[in-house]
C-alpha cells in the first residue's frame, strides 16, 4: 500500500502519528505502558491528506493533536497511519 495514493473520504484526515520515545534522554528504557500509546488519550501527528468535507482549518503538513479512540489505524510499509474523523482533531499545533 502506498500512502501517497491514499485519499480520505468525506470528513476524514490521514495522519502519520509521531513516534513515541522508548528511552529517556538519560538512557532509561521506558515500558510501553509508561510512555506508549496505550496510556495516552491524545496523540500528535502530521496530516498527510485531507478529505473533501474537512473544514477545521488544517492542511497537509500541519501537526495536530487528535483523540486515539476514534482513529482507524493502518500498518503500512513506512510504519503506521491513522484515518481520523474531523471531530476528533483536538488542536492544530504550531
Amino acid at each position: 500500500m502506498d500512502v501517497s495514493k491514499m485519499s480520505p473520504l468525506g470528513d476524514r484526515l490521514l495522519v502519520k502519528p509521531q513516534e513515541v520515545e522508548s528511552k529517556t534522554a538519560g538512557g532509561i528504557l521506558l515500558a510501553p505502558t509508561s510512555s506508549g500509546r496505550s496510556m495516552q488519550d491524545a496523540l500528535v501527528g502530521t496530516v498527510l491528506a485531507v478529505g473533501d468535507d474537512v473544514d477545521v482549518g488544517v492542511a497537509v503538513g500541519d501537526r495536530v493533536l487528535f483523540s486515539k479512540y476514534s482513529s482507524s489505524d493502518l500498518e503500512v510499509p513506512d510504519g503506521e497511519v491513522c484515518f481520523v474523523a474531523q471531530k476528533s482533531i483536538l488542536a492544530k499545533l504550531s
